[in-house]
């Protein structure tokens, strides 16, 4: 209780369901500004990447079906073709741009059977990614998000016995908020097509870039922010309905109160 000065007498303080908004108030200030500072630090991502991959594993593969050809139950892995055997894989900052650069064992083949692809990932939960495909001294920047339209980048393109490398603009690939890649490099065959991947995991026989799917679009750290938000708008759902419930009877008791005292007195 507070004094007020106007007419000496005591006045009620903030109630418990007045209390708990205000609570709630600066818990929701906190969960923004704690995902404000989240996104700001996101931004801040890296364009340096260097992925080595020294080993020769050349997948083989069914071309009629993309099956693996397996040699005594295991993959079928060779050095060749080396124009698709991956050496290395980087991309690099370069001030308005990001340039994504390729080195194969063998020489870069310009023909329509072998495909250079590099996908580029620009945000931390990973549902679209853009992609730069070259193919017989075309290169292309896609994307699976809807309504985008592929631009050509052969201009800006280069090659070097076994290099490749492109170089995109920034403004084309939208607001960045995170930083990764990884590439495939193909040669289709009539009965075989040859696959190696270049990607964080270097040197590893065999294996995939598994494309990130869909997740959650807020990363686990938001999600653990927003916990005590949540619960104090349940714990403010509740203190509302008592408060409602308690001036609900309190409103129900005058009403009786007032036709009891009326019946005392009788009608005017």
């Amino acid at each position: 209780m507070v004094l007020d000065n106007r007419t000496t007498g005591l006045i009620p303080g903030p109630s418990p369901c007045q209390r708990v908004k205000a609570l709630l108030a600066g818990l929701l200030l906190t969960g923004l500004l704690v995902c404000a500072a989240g996104t700001g630090v996101a931004s801040a991502a890296s364009f340096d990447l260097s992925y080595t991959d020294p080993a020769s594993d050349v997948v083989e593969f069914w071309t009629s079906n993309m099956t693996p050809v397996l040699t005594d139950g295991n993959l079928t892995m060779s050095p060749f073709p080396d124009s698709v055997n991956f050496l290395h894989l980087t991309s690099a900052n370069a001030s308005a741009d990001v340039t994504l650069t390729i080195q194969v064992k063998g020489t870069i083949a310009n023909l329509d059977n072998t495909s250079y692809q590099i996908r580029l990932y620009t945000r931390q939960d990973n549902v679209s990614h853009f992609a730069v495909t070259h193919v017989n001294r075309t290169t292309t920047l896609t994307s699976n998000a809807t309504g985008f339209v592929p631009i050509d980048l052969s201009g800006s393109t280069t090659i070097a016995q076994g290099t490749l490398s492109v170089t995109v603009a920034k403004s084309r690939l939208g607001i960045v908020t995170a930083w990764n890649i990884d590439a495939t490099a193909t040669e289709t065959e009539t009965v075989y097509t040859y696959v190696d991947y270049g990607w964080q995991v270097p040197g590893n026989p065999g294996s995939t870039p598994k494309l990130p799917g869909p997740q959650f679009v807020l990363p686990n750290w938001a999600w653990i922010a927003l916990v005590p938000v949540v619960i104090a708008i349940a714990y403010v759902f509740v203190i509302v309905l008592k408060d409602r419930k308690k001036h609900s009877a309190k409103n129900s008791q005058i009403q009786k109160d007032r036709l009891a005292s009326f019946n005392r007195r009788g009608k005017p």
